[in-house]
């Protein structure tokens, strides 16, 4: 056997050796990975998560709705539509804050019965986008 012959055996096993250890570092990298989205979707980390969101979207929403109330001039303000057809605004205005109370309670509710509802939480937080963006533009 010739040095090259040597050189090219000795390259050749130490790329072996480099393939059998790369499945060990790829296999290390998953279970971390493993691990990580074990902690981040546990019982205790989800149920932190959907609590806070209740949480939040409750403050939203009722500080919305207080709004609404103490600014009696946007709802002394009919609800028209383009046909004449006049709608009372005691029968618009607090639909809303009522579907979003409604929303809030039945995600509340489930979650106390071991269940989470996230799209409940959806549609609190489109209605509270709705109030929020009509407030901001003055859309009654």
């Amino acid at each position: 056997m010739s040095i090259l012959e040597r050189e090219m055996l000795q390259n050749m096993a130490s790329a072996v050796d480099a393939m059998t250890n790369e499945p060990e570092d790829v296999c290390g990298e998953m279970q971390a990975e493993s691990q990580l989205q074990d902690v981040l979707f546990s019982e205790f980390v989800t149920s932190v998560c959907y609590w806070s969101a209740v949480l939040l979207l409750a403050i939203a929403g009722a500080g919305l709705a207080y709004w609404r109330l103490t600014h009696p001039a946007a709802a002394a303000e009919l609800v028209n539509d383009p046909f004449g057809i006049t709608t009372p605004p005691w029968l618009i205005v607090p639909l809303p804050p009522i579907g979003v109370a409604a929303s809030l309670g039945h995600a509340a509710w489930c979650a106390v019965r071991g269940q989470r509802v996230w799209r409940m939480l959806a549609t609190a937080a489109g209605l509270i986008g709705v109030m929020g963006l009509t407030t901001l533009l003055g859309i009654r």
